[in-house]
């Protein structure tokens, strides 16, 4: 029996070792933090419970392969999915325009807002509806896929196709130009970056509307520890507080690994399933990188990460007046360059057990451009300094806050605030982006990097990075595919 050790406890090491097992083979998760899940998690302060992760979550609808493998990893268990009737919500100047659960109502939602634009709308609203049928490939691994396998998938694949067609060479912004309403345009944006494929939108908000998007009860911590106790039931062994230390080559393969402590790890396999720019960078040699991870890294202006400054609340209140999860301009707050001009705020009222009751939580996503990560990581260098303007910006955001709900006022209490570097230390994250690079209209044609190190025959990649724009979908079928891809090497039967 060959034994694979996955370096890499988020969702994505979590689904490579449990398909692992069920393959047969011997396996083993290091994990840098003392918990597992990764940028999938939560902390508790005061009481509240701050969840880093899940808004929504395709898949967790039954009779997709995708769902299979939420299922199979335990990540759904038992527990309730919980859905919200609004996806998301856009507000600008007062009015607020909702993503209903309903394509019938969000299109009268529309129209009634800005009928001056009724042709653009019946006819972003016509592809949403074709994308509530785009299906998500979990099955196998594309370059391994034969005969009536792919035939199927093609066959499948018909309304992906027709969207990816329709918008080729049109970023969110050339599908906004087509709206004359500001806060349509706003909406757009809001949900997906300006410079993002145009067809991103109507896939996602597809998805939703097809009755997918849920969130499992409990949140982003508590799914990634049901992950972690199904891959323990079926024999894994979870090393958890074992950062890489060092990667030791030897006659074209990964030797072993070596731990912080010192311990030296052994494998027949060895699956990263960590950020890659730190295994190229710090461990085993840029020169391992292949032209499309390089590109990645090089060309910020034709893939694009970006930065996140986050806070979380107390509410002393049980009213919901946000009515879940909504966008706010706050260009007026911009005191430097890096700040974006719309934050994010949420309620989490889905979910009880976050708050105690009678109260709530309310976090805030401020989005900002990459050139946030440098400038808090100088910040960081001097504790007392970061935590005072982190402190100072989570303010900014309170007084927008209870300037727009003032039935907030004096019902607020700061929990916590993090930056791109929280990523950064936590999570080895590249620039402390918590997902993978948008791809632009200038991007490559194939923008997906290779799983497989060329030089290194025995290391097999996994994570969002390798499906970008990333997040856990991404991450779990990269895992899963991990495993298949060993399988295959070893001449085995790839079906899981």
């Amino acid at each position: 029996m060959s034994r694979i050790v996955i370096i890499g406890g988020g969702i994505s090491g979590l689904t490579a070792g449990i398909y692992a097992r069920l393959a047969g083979f011997e396996a083993e998760i290091c994990e840098k933090n003392a918990v597992p899940g990764g940028e999938c998690t939560g902390w508790d302060r005061q009481g509240y419970h701050i969840d880093n992760c899940i808004h929504w979550m395709i898949g967790t609808a039954p009779g997709t392969e995708l769902h299979k493998v939420w299922e199979t990893t335990g990540a759904l268990g038992s527990v309730e999915v919980r859905r919200r009737n609004v996806m998301y919500a856009s507000e600008k100047d007062g009015v607020r325009l909702n993503l209903w659960d309903d394509a019938d109502q969000t299109e009268a939602e529309l129209l009634a807002l800005s009928p001056e634009d009724e042709k653009a709308i019946r006819e972003l609203m016509a592809d949403c509806r074709l994308a509530e049928k785009v299906v998500i490939p979990a099955g196998t691994p594309p370059e391994l896929l034969k005969g009536l396998e792919g035939l199927k998938l093609l066959g499948e694949s018909g309304p992906i196709f027709k969207l990816w067609g329709k918008y080729k060479g049109m970023d969110t912004a050339d599908l906004a130009v087509k709206f004359r309403h500001p806060l349509i345009r706003t909406m757009l944006s809001d949900f997906c970056p300006a410079d993002s494929p145009a067809h991103s939108f109507p896939i996602a908000y597809g998805n939703f509307l097809s009755g997918d998007g849920g969130v499992p009860a409990g949140g982003s911590k508590a799914m990634a520890l049901r992950m972690a106790e199904r891959f323990r039931s079926l024999g894994g062994v979870l090393r958890c507080g074992a950062p890489v230390e060092k990667v030791i080559l030897e006659n074209g393969g990964i030797a072993s690994v070596r731990l912080e402590d010192g311990t030296e790890v052994t494998a027949d396999w060895f699956i990263w399933a960590a950020d890659p720019f730190y295994l190229f960078e710090k461990l085993i040699g840029t020169q391992y990188m292949d032209k499309i991870f390089r590109e990645y890294y090089t060309k910020p202006e034709d893939y694009k990460i970006y930065a996140m400054f986050q806070a979380a609340w107390a509410v002393d209140d049980a009213e919901d007046l946000l009515n879940g999860e909504i966008n706010l301009d706050v260009s007026d707050l911009r005191t430097e360059s890096w700040m974006g001009a719309r934050v994010s705020l949420k309620t989490y009222s889905y979910e009880p057990s976050f708050a105690p009751e009678g109260k709530r939580i309310l976090q805030a996503l401020w989005g900002c451009d990459r050139s946030a990560y440098p400038y808090f990581e100088e910040l960081a260098a001097n504790k007392e300094a970061y935590e005072a303007k982190k402190a100072e910006f989570a303010g900014l955001l309170e007084k927008k806050i209870t300037e727009r709900w003032p039935e907030y006022a004096g019902k607020l209490t700061l929990l916590d605030s993090w930056t791109p570097v929280t990523y950064e230390r936590y999570c080895n994250a590249w620039q402390g982006y918590n997902q993978a690079c948008v791809f632009t209209k200038r991007a490559l044609k194939n923008p997906y990097p290779s799983a497989y190190v060329k030089g290194i025959e025995n290391l097999l990649l996994a994570g969002q990075w390798l499906s970008a724009p990333g997040g856990l979908p991404g991450a779990a079928i990269q895992g899963k595919y991990a495993v298949q891809r060993i399988l295959h090497q070893e001449g085995r039967h790839i079906n899981l």
